[in-house]
């Protein structure tokens, strides 16, 4: 199987994993129009639930990106995309709306999952496959 069907593999799990993870989009209100939610606050207890739910997808994009020059950029990047859809879908509520915190808090995640990925887990290419690792090092 080519690389470029397990990134695309990759991809379509990572989006079917933010279904899952994103799965309270119902809107109870019904929908219409676009609104900016300005009633939450910075450490809700929300913003615990969209960082913590970011930070795998940052780790997945870190992986898929750890080819490139610039892993964790892009792996933020992919790992935010998520987060980003369902604000979106969020700003048509009518009873909620679209959080610039809770995309930061995404974005915060998605970062930290990016670097998390690309400084613990190891990858090696050789003649007998490819193995992934936790990475450690340190002084006892």
């Amino acid at each position: 199987m080519s690389t470029t069907w397990r990134h695309g593999i990759c991809v379509a799990l990572m989006l079917a994993a933010s279904t899952a993870a994103y799965a309270d989009v119902d809107c109870g209100g019904g929908r219409g129009g676009f609104r900016m939610q300005t009633s939450d606050g910075w450490f809700q207890s929300d913003k615990a639930k969209h960082f913590a739910a970011s930070a795998p997808f940052g780790a997945l994009g870190a992986y898929l990106a750890r080819d490139t020059a610039h892993p964790v950029i892009y792996g933020t990047l992919i790992g935010t995309i998520p987060g980003l859809i369902k604000e979106g879908i969020d700003g048509t509520c009518r009873s909620s709306g679209f959080s610039y915190k809770d995309l930061v808090a995404d974005a915060a995640g998605a970062l930290t999952g990016a670097l998390l990925g690309n400084w613990a887990i190891t990858y090696s290419r050789g003649s007998r496959g490819q193995s992934v690792g936790i990475a450690y090092s340190g002084r006892f």
